[in-house]
């Protein structure tokens, strides 16, 4: 434990699939606390980052990352690692949900390409950014890993019957999340999943058209549960306490800090 580096209050945090949405949203709160950030970026075509590295230049690196690639994630690591050889969180947001038309077991037939697609994004992805960058991690006061995980991953409350792709990714994901933990315990190292509710936020096709909102059945009804804004508070809130959610398996907890069930 000797080479853990203490940052005092300020961290270095890795964020993945910063573009917008939850990932964005996380990036602003944290550059408000003071932190340095390094943020993922994929979509050429979205600017938001650019515009809070106007805001705080001397706090945001912003890193080319697309989380399917190996190529791209190891260009990414030599880029963050250049520049910093501790990193107290790594946020794994980088997801995709494509489960529009993927069928039940009982239709004739099957999206598998979409299935594919997500299970390397939102498992394999999460798996590429941790293992190129856990020594970084190691080296840091924090010494966390984050996976931005679902309900959709939970055996214990599955109710779907379709969505195969995006539910086995997440719980994939769950799993990988008990191997890394497994893995670096015994270095300090801990590893939190967490669940952001439904939010009103791009995590499919097209990119430019923002997830469905909950049409109100009641007046008065909320029209869907979480903004990206709100969902990112409350799990910074969660991560300035992680030894709340210590233990044999990985925290799997809620953006209100509610534990979810596995």
């Amino acid at each position: 434990m000797e080479d853990r580096l203490e940052y005092g209050r300020k961290k270095t945090i890795v964020v993945t699939g910063a573009d917008r949405g939850l990932g964005l949203a996380l990036v602003a709160e944290y550059l408000k606390g003071g932190n340095r950030v390094f943020a993922g970026k994929y979509r050429r075509n979205w600017h938001q980052l650019e515009e809070l590295k106007e805001k705080y230049p001397g706090s945001l690196e912003i890193i080319e990352l697309d989380v399917r690639s190996q190529e791209s994630v190891e260009k990414a690591a030599c880029a963050i690692l250049e520049k910093t050889e501790a990193i107290d969180i790594l946020i794994n947001n980088a997801g995709v949900w494509l489960d529009h038309n993927t069928g039940t077991i009982l239709d004739e037939e099957m999206d598998y390409d979409a299935i594919m697609e997500q299970i390397n994004v939102n498992a394999l992805g999460a798996l590429r950014v941790t293992h190129a960058l856990i020594h970084a991690v190691l080296k840091s006061f924090d010494q966390l890993v984050v996976n931005i995980s679902s309900e959709a991953a939970s055996m214990t409350d599955c109710k779907k019957d379709s969505q195969f792709g995006y539910c086995m990714s997440k719980a994939a994901l769950n799993m990988a999340s008990c191997l890394i933990l497994n893995g670096i315990r015994e270095k300090g190292g801990a590893v939190i999943n967490l669940h952001p509710g439904w939010m009103q936020s791009v995590i499919g096709e097209p990119a430019d058209c923002d997830a469905p909102y909950v049409e109100p059945a009641e007046p008065g009804e909320v029209k869907y549960y979480t903004t990206p804004e709100i969902t990112a508070r409350g799990f910074i809130r969660i991560l300035e306490e992680p030894e709340r959610f210590s233990g044999r398996l990985p925290g799997f907890v809620n953006y209100r800090g509610d534990k979810m069930n596995w």
